[in-house]
């Protein structure tokens, strides 16, 4: 008995002469920007809820239009106010949508997609304004 407990005594301040002497960065695991994340996400320092979706909460990134969205509104307010859609097209990044105006006569818009915004050409200011406050 008496030397099963000296080891176990010996055994114990050893133990604790090694948790005196061990670092406290290498202890924790974390240092030189470790992090505690589990390494999803898609950036440095970006909310956990907010990791999936850009890191910006919603209301807060901008939105991008295609000229397809464009001519999606277009058909929608042309529709709307007693125009009708002929037809659309595509050439490139370009969208032309063939409109019959009130007056029997075929015309075209273009929709071309901008820096920030989508550019139409070719359609009347009252319907243009409909559209704008649709999309933005």
């Amino acid at each position: 008995m008496r030397r099963s407990l000296s080891t176990i005594l010996g055994t114990a301040a050893v133990a604790a002469a090694m948790l005196l002497h061990a670092d406290p960065a290498q202890a924790q695991g974390r240092a030189h920007g470790q992090g505690h994340g589990n390494g999803h996400g898609n950036g440095h320092k970006v909310p956990p809820g907010l990791a999936k979706k850009g890191g910006l909460p919603p209301g807060q990134a901008k939105k991008l239009y295609r000229a397809d969205d464009g001519v999606v509104a277009l058909r929608d307010v042309f529709g709307r106010n007693g125009y009708t859609v002929v037809r659309t097209s595509a050439d490139g990044d370009r969208r032309y949508v063939y409109y019959r105006a009130a007056d029997g006569d075929v015309r075209r818009a273009v929709v071309y997609p901008g820096t920030e915004r989508l550019t139409f050409q070719n359609v009347p200011d009252a319907l243009l304004r409909q559209v704008l406050a649709r999309l933005y």
